[in-house]
């Protein structure tokens, strides 16, 4: 099958120093065997071929079931573990030679089992990794029959608008504030840290509060500690120390304010059916910090819905025409576009932020099973930090994913303490 455009941009996209894969990270108390994962897996392989294909120019091409290992490790402890998960996640991803989509199964008698599995972004965005893993798991659990017939290739089917905007009207003058770091040059390795929280108090909170939802609360959230993590780096003081009218940038009591321009890259489904279509669907908004910073956080969030609203009916998350990439050879076209993207004219927000919420409930029966989630994204150079979320069966784990050479763990350790603390805050403001 010929690649559809967005596969064939995250696969240029692709280098040593900024992988385009994700990985999913499942913690079972009651995990099937391994031979109804492997059955899963395969059944799931077939059901949505492209996690079974390789890349031979622009064309995914059948491999059926050979390239897939589901990789088993035995551990005694919890370093034990994580050293195991972190060499899996930065092991090489050559699309000409492997299928997209690996797995390996973490075995540890004390803490259970984990279901570690990597998806190249260049065949599957976060709602396809749910539909396979939700199909595999429902496999497992014999909740499910065993596709043993491979199905039609069929790429999502994207919506579209007859007008739209490149940038938002909340964009700053040029690009956002890259995040802090005492160091500049990313390594393409991935660490992460992951922290949970109830969610169905705040989740009720949000909508007595009314003007906006958990997810606008969460980004928020995330665009308050993004400020005070800079502004603790030397960045403009935060909250700012007179009341800013963050629409302009210029304090109300008539002293010009340097505000600290920190902008969230929000992933955002496309598809004409929402819950539908293995592949690429995903584009992407712009949510930026421009807010009275000292508002309550009611205010903030409601702020943040009205540039939600604003960005996803004037169409910011149009897919730009990219068609050039297909009309070049990918020697060409990968450095291109790579390049463009580092531009400091583009702006690619400060940091990537996304939740996942009633799509893992929809995804399948079996998720029931999964006790915590944890996303480790991927990371652009200009991007030093994603922030995903999942939420399921009442609780939200947020995942930070960083480069080791860029922050230490003490540093992500701090970041998740102020995390802690803005939804400490709006248990009490809410």
């Amino acid at each position: 099958m010929r690649m559809p455009l967005l596969d064939v941009a995250f696969y240029l996209m692709d280098s040593a120093r900024s992988p385009q894969d994700f990985t999913l990270i499942f913690h079972f108390s009651d995990a099937p065997g391994v031979d109804n994962f492997h059955a899963g897996a395969k059944s799931a392989m077939n059901r949505f071929p492209t996690s079974a294909s390789c890349i031979d120019g622009q064309n995914w091409v059948w491999r059926e079931n050979k390239y897939f290992k589901l990789e088993l490790v035995s551990t005694f402890s919890e370093a034990e573990s994580k050293a195991a998960i972190e060499r899996f996640i930065n092991e090489p991803f050559d699309l000409r030679h492997q299928a997209p989509v690996k797995q390996a199964l973490i075995q540890n008698g004390s803490s259970g089992a984990r279901l570690i599995t990597r998806f190249h972004h260049a065949a599957a965005d976060g709602l396809s990794a749910a539909l396979w893993l939700g199909h595999q798991l429902n496999v497992a659990y014999g909740l499910e029959a065993i596709e043993t017939e491979r199905g039609p290739f069929v790429e999502p089917a994207l919506r579209g608008l007859s007008t739209s905007v490149h940038r938002s009207q909340f964009a700053f003058d040029g690009a956002s504030d890259c995040l802090r770091t005492s160091r500049s040059k990313c390594s393409g390795t991935r660490r992460w840290l992951t922290i949970g929280f109830p969610a169905l108090e705040l989740q009720k909170a949000c909508r007595r509060a009314g003007g906006f939802t958990y997810n606008d609360l969460l980004a928020t959230c995330t665009l308050e500690v993004l400020s005070e993590w800079n502004h603790c780096r030397g960045g403009p003081p935060w909250p700012p120390p007179c009341h800013s009218n963050w629409a302009d940038g210029v304090a109300t009591e008539g002293h010009p304010y340097n505000d600290p321009r920190i902008g969230l890259w929000v992933p955002m489904n496309i598809r004409r059916d929402s819950s539908r279509g293995f592949g690429n669907g995903t584009s992407r908004i712009r949510l930026y910090a421009r807010y009275d910073a000292n508002a309550s956080l009611s205010e903030k969030c409601r702020e943040v819905r009205r540039q939600v609203s604003w960005t996803s009916k004037n169409g910011e998350w149009v897919v730009p025409d990219i068609s050039w990439l297909t009309r070049l050879p990918s020697l060409i076209a990968g450095p291109l576009l790579r390049g463009y993207l580092k531009l400091s004219s583009v702006d690619m927000a400060t940091a990537v932020f996304s939740h996942a919420g009633s799509w893992i409930a929809s995804a399948g029966e079996a998720f029931e099973h999964v006790e915590r989630i944890e996303c480790v994204g991927l990371l652009h150079p200009r991007q030093k930090l994603a922030v995903n979320a999942a939420t399921h069966c009442g609780h939200t784990w947020l995942t930070f994913t960083y480069d080791p050479h860029l922050f230490d763990a003490e540093d992500i350790q701090q970041m998740a303490h102020m995390y802690e603390r803005q939804i400490a805050m709006a248990r009490e403001q809410l």
